[in-house]
């Protein structure tokens, strides 16, 4: 009861996801991070067809065709979409604005790093309906409801059980493996990856 009241309360706060949103400042935080989440993707050994859902600007779509990856990246919000194309624009077939436009079954993961705490319960359902072809999901899920934006907040335990009612199951060995690689690759870090990161399969859990 009270995460329903708390992402009713929350989803009150209007934002607009355009340059008001994705400042300066977040563009400059990527440049490490992106890095960062490539070798993340690269420790799992087997992910190489990529979904980035809500991928916003697109900041990690150039970096990973680049090294050698099919990286596609969608996103709802046309103002991101622009965004993309001014900032980096290197692969603009690499990025789709509908996940209608894919074949889901051509690929490895479906990553959404710091998107579902911005959706409600019904729309996630919905992306996790219209992906099951992809076999594994690899998300980040901040817990910061102090966030504009936030109005999904849930602990763990809630999230793994909101998933397994959509047929995912944890894939707790390599949720561990990865945390403990973000871990190692920025010490002492504040941004809690290291504490937000999911790996789930559509399989069982392992």
């Amino acid at each position: 009861m009270w995460h329903r009241l708390l992402q009713a309360v929350l989803a009150r706060r209007p934002v607009v996801y355009d340059g008001t949103f994705f400042r300066e400042e977040w563009f400059q935080g990527w440049e490490e991070l992106r890095y960062v989440l490539e070798q993340l993707v690269r420790e799992s050994g087997h992910w190489r067809r990529v979904l980035d859902f809500g991928c916003g600007p697109g900041v990690m779509i150039d970096h990973m065709n680049t090294c050698g990856f099919d990286y596609v990246g969608c996103d709802y919000s046309d103002s991101a979409h622009r965004l993309y194309l001014s900032r980096f624009g290197a692969y603009p077939q690499q990025y789709v604005s509908q996940l209608s436009v894919v074949n889901m079954a051509d690929f490895d993961v479906l990553l959404s790093f710091d998107v579902f705490e911005h959706m409600a319960d019904d729309e996630i359902a919905q992306v996790l309906e219209a992906s099951k072809p992809i076999p594994e999901l690899f998300l980040n899920i901040s817990r910061d409801w102090r966030t504009p934006g936030h109005i999904n907040i849930r602990s763990d335990r809630a999230w793994t059980a909101f998933f397994k009612r959509h047929g995912l199951q944890l894939r707790e060995d390599l949720t561990v493996r990865l945390r403990q690689r973000y871990r190692e690759l920025r010490p002492g870090c504040q941004d809690r990856w290291d504490r937000n990161i999911f790996v789930l399969s559509r399989g069982r859990a392992v």
